[in-house]
């Protein structure tokens, strides 16, 4: 589908859903993270061992999930969150979930 295809509302909602679906994985990628200062709170990580940490999850996982993200659609975005389960089906309206059916399927096939 095109952006044309969706109502001026349902594309509020993709972009709405989108960022929704981009803060969960990137949330997802940041537990890890926590889990490096969790380890440096307790004496089990020295401050560089840390700092190395931070740079490598900015250096890859951040970018590459920006990267991503930068360069689908946010209708892709959509159906990929459904599909990971990072959103639920009840959170789109029942107009967009059948505009975006196909797509979805399309990622739940790709995982």
């Amino acid at each position: 589908m095109t952006t044309r295809e969706y109502s001026k509302k349902e594309r509020a909602e993709l972009r709405r859903l989108a960022s929704d679906v981009y803060e969960w994985e990137l949330g997802q990628e940041l537990q890890a993270l926590d889990e490096s200062f969790r380890e440096w709170r307790n004496g089990k990580l020295l401050s560089s061992e840390l700092s190395k940490e931070i740079h490598e999850f900015h250096q890859h996982a951040a970018r590459q999930l920006w990267s991503m993200y930068q360069s689908l659609r946010e209708e892709d975005i959509v159906a990929r969150g459904l599909a990971m389960k990072a959103i639920s089906d009840a959170a789109l309206s029942p107009g967009l979930r059948d505009k975006i059916t196909r797509l979805v399927r399309h990622f739940e096939g790709a995982r």
